[in-house]
C-alpha cells in the first residue's frame, strides 16, 4: 500500500502525469482539487480574509468565497502572507487526503495511491510519504505552459522565486519523470515507475 508523492515545479505538467498514473492503475488525490474546496469552507474563508485583508473576497451566487487570483497576486508579493495562507492550508489538505487513503486502502488493502502535492518539499512533507517523484521540464517550457494560462512575465517569475530549486529537488526525490516533450513520452516513464513500485512491495 505505498502513498506516492507527486510533486514538480509550476508548469512542469504534474496534473498531466497524475493522470496518467490514474490510467496506469493508480488511485489519485489532486491537492488543488483539495484546495478549491476548502477555498469554500466558511471558517478557512473567515482565517484567510482576516490575515490578507477583505480584498481577496468576491460575492457569487450570494456567496462569499476567495477570489483566487487576488489572493495569488498577493502571497506572491509578500512572502510573510504567503507562509500564512500554506500554514492555513496545507495542514487541512494533507488531512483530507490521509481520510482519502483510509477509504482506498478499506477497498484495496494493496492500493498505490498517489498523491499530487506542488509544494511537497517546500511544505516539509517528505515523511509522510513512502516514495516521491519529481516531475521536470525546462525553465522555458514551464514559462511558456503558464504564459498559456494567462499568467504574465512577472507573475511566472515571482511564483518560480518562491520554490526549491529543480537541481535540489531532483537530488531529493526518489524518481524522476522528465516532461519536457510530447505526453506520448510521459505513459512509458510512469510504467516504469509503477513496476519498481509494485515490485518493492
Amino acid at each position: 500500500m505505498p502513498f506516492i508523492g507527486l510533486t514538480g515545479n509550476l508548469g512542469t505538467g504534474k496534473t498531466t502525469v497524475l493522470k496518467f498514473f490514474r490510467k496506469s492503475g493508480a488511485y489519485t488525490i489532486n491537492a488543488d482539487r483539495l484546495v478549491h474546496e476548502l477555498l469554500k469552507n466558511p471558517r478557512i474563508i473567515k482565517k484567510l480574509s482576516r490575515h490578507l485583508g477583505r480584498n481577496i473576497l468576491t460575492k457569487i451566487n450570494s456567496k462569499t468565497l476567495i477570489n483566487k487570483k487576488i489572493m495569488a497576486d498577493i502571497i506572491f508579493n509578500d512572502p510573510q502572507k504567503r507562509r500564512y495562507a500554506e500554514k492555513t492550508i496545507h495542514p487541512e489538505v494533507i488531512k483530507r487526503a490521509k481520510n482519502m487513503k483510509r477509504k482506498i486502502l478499506v477497498k484495496e488493502r494493496d492500493a498505490v495511491i498517489v498523491f499530487e502535492v506542488p509544494l511537497l518539499f517546500e511544505a516539509g512533507y517528505e515523511k509522510i510519504f513512502d516514495k516521491i517523484i519529481f516531475v521536470y521540464c525546462s525553465k522555458a517550457k514551464a514559462t511558456e505552459r503558464l504564459r498559456k494560462r494567462g499568467l504574465s512575465r512577472e507573475q511566472v517569475l515571482k511564483r518560480m522565486q518562491a520554490q526549491l530549486p529543480t537541481s535540489w529537488k531532483k537530488a531529493a526525490a526518489d524518481f524522476l519523470i522528465n516532461n519536457n516533450s510530447a505526453q506520448k513520452d510521459i505513459k512509458p516513464q510512469v510504467q516504469k515507475i509503477l513496476k519498481k513500485i509494485i515490485g518493492k512491495k
